[in-house]
C-alpha cells in the first residue's frame, strides 16, 4: 500500500470513529434488520454512495466497534487501496471488483460474494457507486440478491449537520455530535430470473423512499 493510500485509509477511519463515538442516532425500522438477523437471513445493506460515512458510524455502534460479519465492495482502481484499508480497520472484509461497464454481472468473482452471503456474511453496497450517475443503480445488487437469496435492506439517512463535498454523489460527512436519522425499509427479495433492470428500479425506489422518510422524520417534533 502506498503512503497516500495508507494515510487516506486512516483519515477515513478516524472520520468514521468520530461519527461512531459522537453521533446521536434516531433510528426507525430497525425491526427489519433485527428480524433478518434473528432468522439468519443474509443481508445486502443498500444505500446511495453519498451517505456512506453517515451509515458507517451506526454500523460500528451496532456491532460494538468491530464489524467482522460484513464484506464491503470497493473499486479495483486507484481508490480501492484507501477504501480497502479503511474497511479492514473497521474489522470488515474489503472485496474489490472491476468498475467496467456491466462487469459486475459478468465477473466470475461475484460468485465469491454470493458464497459469502450464503455463509451468513452481510454485504454493504452502494448501487450507484463508485462513479454514478447519482441514484441510478447498477445491476450488481440485483445479481447478488437473485443468485444468493439474500434480502436487500434499503437504508435512508439524513442530517443537515454535515459537510457536503461538491461532486457527483454530494458525499456527506456529518459534524461531530450530529443528530442523524436512519430509516431501514422493508426488505426486498429478487427472484433468480427477475429482470435486472426491473429489480434495480425496485431497489432505487425503495432507497429513495427511505431517504425521503429520513428527512421527514428528522424534522418531526
Amino acid at each position: 500500500m502506498s503512503l497516500q493510500s495508507w494515510l487516506g485509509a486512516r483519515i477515513l477511519y478516524l472520520a468514521s470513529q468520530a461519527v461512531h463515538h459522537t453521533a446521536r442516532y434516531q433510528v426507525y425500522g430497525q425491526q427489519h434488520l433485527d428480524g433478518l438477523e434473528a432468522a439468519s437471513q443474509p443481508v445486502i445493506w443498500a444505500s446511495w454512495h453519498g451517505v456512506t460515512m453517515m451509515i458507517s458510524g451506526f454500523i460500528l455502534c451496532r456491532y460494538g466497534g468491530t464489524v467482522s460479519n460484513m464484506m464491503v465492495i470497493v473499486p479495483d482502481d486507484w481508490r480501492g487501496e484507501s477504501l480497502a484499508g479503511w474497511v479492514e480497520l473497521m474489522g470488515s472484509r474489503p472485496f474489490a471488483v472491476s468498475m467496467q461497464e456491466e462487469s459486475l454481472v459478468a465477473a466470475r468473482r461475484l460468485l465469491q460474494l454470493v458464497r459469502g452471503l450464503e455463509s451468513g456474511l452481510h454485504i454493504y453496497i452502494n448501487p450507484d457507486g463508485p462513479d454514478g450517475p447519482s441514484r441510478v443503480p447498477k445491476s450488481g445488487v440485483s445479481f447478488l440478491a437473485g443468485r444468493s437469496g439474500a434480502a436487500v435492506l434499503p437504508i435512508g439517512v439524513y442530517t443537515p449537520s454535515r459537510v457536503q463535498i461538491p461532486r457527483w454523489d454530494r458525499y456527506s460527512i456529518p459534524f461531530p455530535g450530529s443528530r442523524i436519522c436512519i430509516v431501514f425499509g422493508e426488505p426486498l427479495t429478487v427472484a433468480r430470473r427477475e429482470d435486472a433492470r426491473a429489480a434495480g428500479n425496485r431497489v432505487a425506489t425503495a432507497i429513495n423512499g427511505v431517504m425521503a422518510q429520513a428527512e421527514t422524520r428528522y424534522h418531526q417534533p
